[in-house]
């Protein structure tokens, strides 16, 4: 029995989505399944992607129109039968023993873990070249309230009944999803068990001109994140309304967590 899915979701990361794939075929663990989900590309990605059936393990499927990452995360969620899956972002990259490492934390952690996620290694492209930025080993906390504001985790090997119970992958901010599903995912979870840290190098980000973070993308990041911290704020018992502030350069975060007066 298959215990992992990877799912690389991909909208026209043609120059990078080769690095993607083979980071998956060349783990120490061979036993996984590989579910790319295109966005409805319209670059080379399908051309490139059919180089690769002929390996059993890998699965293609096409969206019929551009949905945004929420989509097409929940897409593949349906086509996931496997007690794990993890998502890789398809200008990024696994380090060899990724899956191997993350199955062997995860199948340690009682049933009340819905999450593993390692440390982060940063790389800057620029122009042709990439440079190690920084690795961040991320903060650990027990108040989940904290992780309102934390950085994101990668990468985020998941319990799939975990998230099915959760409702999935959700779209119903007002970007549909195209922004923040993965702190919306995360939080979520961290709602209803606990998350584990591995201390280990496992996951390889790209910092380049097009990625879904860049600044120039903050407004409609600002739309998401505002509606969905005040909903996870209700979903985790509606005690606090979030105290927003907005920054001189278009971000939005809580500064503060205002205690809702209880009725008598």
């Amino acid at each position: 029995m298959l215990l992992i899915t990877v799912v690389i979701p991909t909208y026209n990361r043609e120059k990078y989505l080769p690095t993607a794939i083979e980071s998956v075929l060349n783990q120490s663990l061979k036993e996984w399944k590989l579910l790319i989900v295109d966005d409805a590309s319209t670059d080379q990605t399908r051309a490139i992607v059919e180089t690769y059936l002929d390996d059993p393990r890998i699965e293609y499927m096409r969206l019929p129109t551009n949905s945004g990452i929420g989509k097409t995360m929940a897409a593949a969620l349906e086509r996931i039968d496997t007690p794990y899956f993890v998502s890789l972002d398809s200008d990024d990259w696994f380090d060899e023993k990724t899956l191997e490492i993350l199955l062997d934390e995860m199948e340690r952690q009682p049933a009340t873990t819905n999450v593993v996620f390692s440390n982060t290694v940063f790389w800057k492209e620029t122009g042709d070249t990439r440079e190690l930025s920084e690795i961040m080993r991320p903060p650990i906390y027990e108040n989940k309230y904290y992780y309102l504001e934390a950085p994101m985790v990668w990468p985020r090997f998941y319990r799939t009944q975990a998230v099915r119970d959760v409702g999935g992958f959700e779209y119903d901010d007002p970007m549909e999803g195209r922004f923040s599903h993965d702190k919306y995912m995360l939080l979520k979870l961290i709602g209803t068990g606990t998350i584990h840290w591995v201390d280990a190098n496992l996951y390889h980000y790209l910092i380049h001109e097009s990625n879904n973070s860049h600044t120039k993308n903050w407004p409609e990041w600002t739309k998401a994140r505002k509606y969905i911290l005040t909903k996870i704020l209700k979903l985790w018992g509606d005690e606090y309304e979030p105290g927003f502030v907005h920054t001189p350069e278009g971000w939005i975060y809580v500064n503060e967590l205002i205690p809702k007066e209880k009725s008598s």
